[in-house]
């Protein structure tokens, strides 16, 4: 991990909380862990932009972020993410462009999942590409 100060304990508990990755043998969740860096989000700043290529997963660690589907003229913010919940999956899934914008409503520590290991560690997970797959369902519903 690119992050010294990386709590792992820690990430491991987040990820076990994350519906999708309880089905992971313990081997795949430390390999999934190792590929994972740490990035901070100060308060206000946009983490992904709509439009924008989806290359990265993120998993909340701390803080609270916005989600923002712009339409025409106007911006509507369609959810609050927290510690805990995740975003970026849609683009990863489907490989289209950003489906939203989101910021950081506070200071916000996010874990990093790259485009290359997501596909290689999750995706070859059949349990866990159905889950990811019903949540983009999901959320690609709620951004209509």
């Amino acid at each position: 991990m690119a992050d010294a100060s990386f709590n792992i304990s820690r990430l491991r508990e987040i990820l076990k909380k994350t519906y999708f990755f309880q089905s992971l043998k313990m081997h795949e969740l430390d390999e999934l862990i190792g590929h994972m860096r740490s990035q901070k989000a100060p308060k206000g700043a946009t983490i992904i932009k709509q439009g924008d290529p989806g290359l990265s997963f993120y998993l909340i660690a701390s803080g609270r972020v916005s989600v923002w589907v712009k339409k025409t003229f106007s911006k509507t913010k369609v959810a609050e993410l927290f510690p805990d919940q995740f975003f970026g999956e849609m683009a990863l899934i489907s490989h289209d462009p950003r489906s939203a914008t989101v910021a950081a409503e506070e200071d916000t520590a996010l874990f990093v999942l790259n485009r290359i290991d997501f596909e290689k560690i999750l995706m070859k997970n059949p349990a866990v590409a159905q889950e990811l797959r019903k949540a983009f369902q999901e959320r690609k519903q709620m951004n209509k």
